[in-house]
């Protein structure tokens, strides 16, 4: 398929890469410079604008930080998401409040699919991530080609194109309760006196702890917070799930504590590193 790829972070970049290696003819854009240069080198189109990377392509993917980001430029002033090729189908693979892929979906001049993924970008690279859709599934079916090349877990939702967005948020909610309680459990070892050794090797082959969270584990023993899913972002996503759940007229104390925590450790310098910084809130001194 001729695929148009918005927006180079770790996610994008990783997604056109796999759909390059699959045989797909893909133009790539970003805002700033120099980072699809790999990918021009193996064969992507670079392209000058958003506009010009969707114009001809069957399929047009944004992977953008946030609902703003998104918005834009899908839905600005001049918004892209009303300019693209009628025969295309638009898939908005970030992380957003439902509302947001509601709203897309109603400015796109094609079919639009809610298309979050669930996986690290190492996970996209080997084809291991999940992805969830959600959306028209005639234009799901359109672009199945798309999905073969990128992994074997794709989960369609169905045609309610807020089911994704809702689920992708939900699941953020799990894996960062999950980690803020391990980060707490790991300080408190460290305060009681438990070798980090000792105490790594039983969380590493301990069931109570989620396989999703294994990659995380060193991180919170060595304070070397280097991974791609910053505590800005987290703190990010637990807003949206959190306002979702209010809409819903529900309040879930654990999540808002959750989210406060992930808020703190953003505005105490740790804005930029991996979610593992949230244990530097409760490490002792």
């Amino acid at each position: 398929m001729r695929v148009a790829v918005l927006g180079m972070g770790r996610m994008g970049h990783e997604v056109a890469g796999r759909l390059l290696s699959g045989g797909h003819e893909v133009a790539v854009w970003n805002r700033s410079a120099g980072k699809a240069d790999d990918l021009v080198a193996a064969g992507a189109k670079k392209a000058e604008s958003a506009e010009a990377a969707a114009a001809s392509a069957e399929a047009v993917i944004s992977s953008l930080a946030d609902d703003g980001a998104v918005l834009s430029v899908m839905a600005g002033d001049e918004p892209l998401a009303a300019r693209l090729p009628g025969e295309a189908v638009y898939l908005d693979m970030s992380t957003v409040a439902p509302e947001t892929s509601r709203r897309l979906s109603e400015l796109a001049s094609c079919s639009f699919l809610a298309a979050p993924i669930i996986g690290a970008p190492m996970a996209v690279t080997t084809g291991g991530a999940t992805y969830l859709v959600s959306g028209a599934e005639e234009a799901f079916e359109k672009v199945g080609a798309l999905y073969a090349s990128l992994a074997e877990q794709v989960r369609y939702l169905g045609e309610e194109v807020e089911l994704a967005p809702r689920l992708k948020l939900l699941a953020n909610t799990l894996l960062l309760t999950g980690l803020a309680a391990l980060a707490e459990v790991v300080s408190a070892a460290q305060a009681v006196g438990f070798d980090d050794a000792a105490m790594r090797a039983f969380v590493e082959s301990s069931p109570l702890v989620a396989p999703g969270l294994s990659n995380r584990i060193e991180a919170l023993f060595t304070g070397q917070h280097s991974g791609w899913f910053t505590t800005a972002l987290g703190a990010k996503d637990l807003r949206l799930a959190d306002e979702m759940v209010k809409r819903a007229r529900l309040s879930l104390p654990l999540l808002e504590l959750v989210k406060d925590r992930y808020e703190e450790a953003a505005a105490t310098g740790h804005g930029e590193q991996d979610l593992t910084a949230i244990v530097e809130l409760s490490r002792p001194k």
